[in-house]
């Protein structure tokens, strides 16, 4: 969606009758609109392209593009603007601007002078039912980023994962390219939580993911797995550019003690790194596994650690110290 428009106060206004478009922008400017004047639709697409305005009021019979062409061309335009139609009093016309509104005109106006008299009040509802649309698609767009983005960290959540997965293995290829996973688990996070309550260790889940955000590129996504692993996908990274960011992330985690609160926490982590291989699902669970089965690797190894998984030998990792 693109940015609402920084003056909603504008109108444009398209009618090939000089008198009928003078007498609809003397009553908007009247009411304090701003208004643009088109002598046709070609123009009034024209000028509704260099500045978009949340309403346009329209002739719905000019010569070349009329009203109807007007509309919906303005329909694809994001966001779409509120269309007023002006109409005669021939049953066509009426006919027409009924079928305008089905196709998503706001309202019709009569050109008769009683009937111009309300379209100070059209171009008014209008703008607050664009204004409506607009706040409604703010929110949906947070929600839908809230429903992809973990509560406490702020980075990706395990669904946001799944997509940013699909998407990347799908990109991969499709360019030819690699792609690197990276599990991380923080080292004996349950005696965190159990020494100094649920809160701290929430707090040192946070401070890790702000660390993990330091060293990431800017084209690789950072997600809470869940619980206190994350996983890092790396495009354009084979298994060994994948194990060289893996020992950043071990490093960082390391490199200083955690200060929640009055606590000064030494906080280590454990790293699986495993690279994409042409066997593996559009699902990338096989990709998954192999980095979780590095990651176990390098726990039962002792912790503070990356583990690289061994495509030749799949039972036999190849273990790094990243101290």
């Amino acid at each position: 969606m693109r940015e609402p428009l920084q003056n909603a106060q504008h109108v444009l206004v398209a009618d090939d009758s000089a008198v009928v478009r003078r007498l609809v922008a003397l009553r908007l400017r009247h009411a304090g609109y701003r208004v643009t004047e088109a002598g046709d639709g070609a123009d009034a697409l024209r000028l509704f392209r260099e500045e978009p305005s949340a309403v346009v009021v329209t002739d719905i019979n000019m010569p070349g593009m009329g009203g109807l062409d007007l509309l919906a061309r303005l329909r694809n335009h994001d966001p779409a603007p509120e269309v007023i139609l002006l109409t005669s009093t021939h049953a066509d016309d009426a006919k027409a601007a009924v079928e305008a509104l089905r196709l998503g005109a706001h309202d019709y106006i009569k050109k008769d002078l009683q009937s111009l008299e309300s379209v100070v009040l059209a171009a008014a509802r209008a703008l607050d039912k664009y204004r409506l649309r607009q706040e409604n698609a703010r929110l949906l767009e947070r929600l839908h980023k809230l429903s992809l983005t973990d509560e406490l960290t702020g980075v990706g959540n395990r669904r946001a994962f799944d997509r940013a997965l699909r998407r990347d293995i799908a990109l991969a290829r499709r360019d030819r390219r690699g792609l690197a996973l990276v599990m991380l688990d923080l080292d004996e996070f349950k005696h965190v939580n159990d020494t100094f309550g649920h809160g701290i260790g929430d707090q040192v889940l946070v401070q890790f993911a702000v660390r993990l955000k330091a060293v990431v590129r800017a084209s690789d996504a950072l997600f809470r797995f869940g619980g206190e692993e994350f996983a890092v996908l790396l495009p354009e990274l084979i298994q060994t550019g994948g194990a060289a960011a893996a020992a950043r992330f071990v490093e960082i985690t390391a490199a200083a003690p955690f200060e929640v609160g009055r606590q000064r926490l030494p906080i280590t982590c454990s790293a699986g790194v495993a690279g994409l291989l042409a066997s593996d699902t559009e699902a990338g669970v096989d990709l998954v596994a192999r980095a979780d089965a590095a990651l176990y690797d390098a726990k039962r190894a002792g912790r503070n650690r990356l583990v690289v998984y061994s495509n030749v030998a799949p039972m036999a990792a190849l273990s790094l110290q990243a101290c």
